[in-house]
């Protein structure tokens, strides 16, 4: 006998749609300022009724090296770079006397012992500080002088040698093609020692000239972090450079031009341009909005950090600034993604305050950071800590921490171990 067994099965389909308002205010939300920028110009462009509520400048059209070649833009370059070197207070101070000591050729004539001087630092850190500024872009910066950086560019080749040095101190000679004299103190023929010259004309003469061939891209911070008093203020930057109008004038006149010639085409197209517009408005004063709020939070949670440094920074997660914001955590990841801050002369991704919880209460960066200053006081004695002895003056810090835990932190921050250390300080 046929069975036939009938079933109903219910049947659920959301159709839910995301309308091209909310995908143009996500895609604003998680611009970059410099992003931003060239996106406002673009709408601008595109729609004749909107107009920019601040003139571009026209040097910035063209942001390459040229426009960092002044001195200002150059060190601006430099600080930006600088931002993870050294966040601790003597770091800062070696860092900008350095950078305030650069010539307008890339050189620096201040000694280690004379930045150490003013600074109220030794000579150790000051030599540690200018030894890791040597290595920003454009890499041999911060050399002494020519033949210091022709030096530094040779052995960046590999092909530094005893020859090469005889030829960098007889630099005169070389001007004045006094090839024989230098043949005979090299112990070469003049053929070689020509070939050597040519090397040496083929390099930069200044640090400044290496970046004529790149592009740099300039960071933008879109938030400005200032102390007062016990408490931080937090503005955001740049506000009315990426705010569009509408030309309210313009279009009043084309109304009036529209209600003669009463074509639709034109009428439908004047009504798209003016509703793009207000979308537009709409949708960056919202990014600003968001953007404000979800930072104030980020930063007045880490307010310890602006005080006491980076030792002090908490675990923080989206999780937590969600909860705070009563905002969606993936608007949160959103709102942080290529945002910076800037605080005094240093440059931080927003981001960079997003960390795990390794134990109690301290953060991954904060163990960091006790680590590296650990390190660091070694630069005044002759010890060079091993990752156990780093765990047991972590814990006298009430920090708890295992030794391989250490070990990849250590790593993580490109510090050698304890033996490669204990080399270097005793060259």
């Amino acid at each position: 006998m046929f069975k036939q067994n009938i079933s109903q099965i219910p049947s659920l389909k959301i159709n839910q749609k995301i309308n091209s308002n909310l995908i143009n205010a996500i895609k604003i939300l998680q611009m970059s300022a410099n992003e931003l920028e060239v996106y406002t110009r673009s709408e601008i462009e595109k729609n004749p009724f909107l107009i920019s509520s601040k003139k571009y400048n026209e040097t910035d059209e063209n942001n390459n090296i040229e426009n960092y070649s002044e001195e200002f833009n150059i060190k601006e370059w430099l600080y930006q770079q600088s931002s993870f070197l050294s966040i601790n207070s003597w770091g800062q101070k070696l860092v900008k006397v350095y950078i305030e000591n650069l010539n307008n050729k890339g050189f620096c004539n201040l000694s280690t012992k004379e930045a150490a001087l003013i600074t109220n630092t030794s000579k150790a850190q000051s030599k540690f500080i200018l030894n890791k500024l040597k290595l920003l872009d454009p890499e041999g910066i911060f050399s002494k002088n020519i033949e210091e950086y022709l030096i530094f560019q040779l052995k960046r080749n590999k092909i530094y040698n005893a020859h090469y040095k005889i030829v960098i101190h007889n630099l005169k000679d070389v001007a004045t093609g006094n090839y024989k004299k230098i043949a005979k103190l090299c112990d070469l023929k003049e053929d070689n020692i020509i070939k050597i010259i040519n090397n040496i004309r083929s390099l930069k003469p200044t640090p400044i000239d290496s970046l004529s061939e790149e592009k740099i891209e300039r960071i933008i911070p879109d938030i400005i972090v200032e102390k007062n008093n016990n408490n931080i203020k937090c503005t955001l930057t740049n506000i009315n450079k990426y705010e569009v109008l509408l030309d309210e004038k313009y279009i009043s006149e084309i109304k009036i031009k529209q209600k003669h010639l009463k074509t639709k085409d034109i009428s439908t197209y004047l009504k798209n341009c003016i509703a793009h517009g207000k979308m537009l408005q709409s949708n960056l004063n919202r990014r600003n909005n968001t953007l404000f709020l979800i930072a104030n939070k980020i930063l007045n949670y880490q307010k310890k950090f602006f005080f006491d440094g980076e030792e002090e920074i908490l675990p923080l997660t989206h999780k937590i600034i969600s909860k705070k914001t009563f905002m969606n955590e993936s608007t949160v990841s959103r709102a942080v993604k290529n945002k910076y801050i800037k605080f005094n002369n240093i440059t931080l991704p927003l981001s960079y305050f997003f960390t795990s919880k390794t134990n109690k209460n301290n953060s991954a960066i904060a163990i960091k950071a006790k680590i590296k200053k650990i390190i660091e006081q070694e630069l005044n004695t002759d010890i060079a800590y091993s990752d156990k002895n780093i765990v047991d003056i972590l814990i006298k810090q009430n920090v708890k921490v295992a030794r391989r835990t250490v070990t990849k932190y250590r790593e993580s921050l490109n510090i050698a171990n304890s033996i490669v250390r204990s080399k270097n300080n005793n060259l």
